[in-house]
């Protein structure tokens, strides 16, 4: 089992039959697999330049060049966000990123943050921990031998919390 394959394993739930955003994909890899259970995958980037040819292959997954930080969906269009191998890349704007996926996700959505890079486990130590207990977001953490997973949930409208 690939790595991509392991995290999408542990999150099936969230990924099954559901409509999907990956949010800096890069080469795209989170989103191919996903594609394989998922209802449809949107992936999201700055630029397309290391996307993994085989994204064409896969009907239900669309790119769209876009910055994480005003994502272009309407409020609610997802089920889940992920953010795989990327945290680092974004944490300079990750309280703007969080609030985006926050809010394209639907009312008892996930957004994830996902990685098996040290760069970005760090980055989630100092940076979005801290952020997340001071919001009063509730989140989950889960670590195995590879991967750190970090599982936000879409409060309902009565319970939300402003975030910045």
């Amino acid at each position: 089992m690939t790595r991509v394959q392991q995290v999408i394993n542990k999150i099936k739930s969230d990924v099954a039959d559901k409509q999907v955003i990956e949010i800096a994909c890069g080469q795209a890899d989170f989103s191919i697999e996903a594609s394989k259970t998922a209802a449809t995958v949107h992936c999201i980037d700055l630029d397309n330049f290391r996307l993994n040819d085989k994204i064409h292959e896969c009907p239900n997954v669309v790119f769209q060049q876009m910055d994480a930080t005003a994502l272009e969906y309407d409020n609610g269009t997802f089920d889940t966000a992920v953010i795989y191998n990327a945290f680092f890349h974004l944490e300079t704007v990750m309280e703007k990123v969080l609030s985006e996926a926050l809010r394209v996700v639907k009312t008892g959505g996930s957004v994830w943050v996902i990685s098996s890079f040290s760069m970005d486990k760090t980055a989630m130590e100092e940076k979005l921990f801290p952020h997340l207990s001071a919001s009063g977001l509730e989140y989950e953490v889960s670590i195995d031998k590879v991967f750190t997973y970090v599982r936000i949930g879409k409060p309902a409208e009565e319970e939300k919390k402003e975030i910045s």
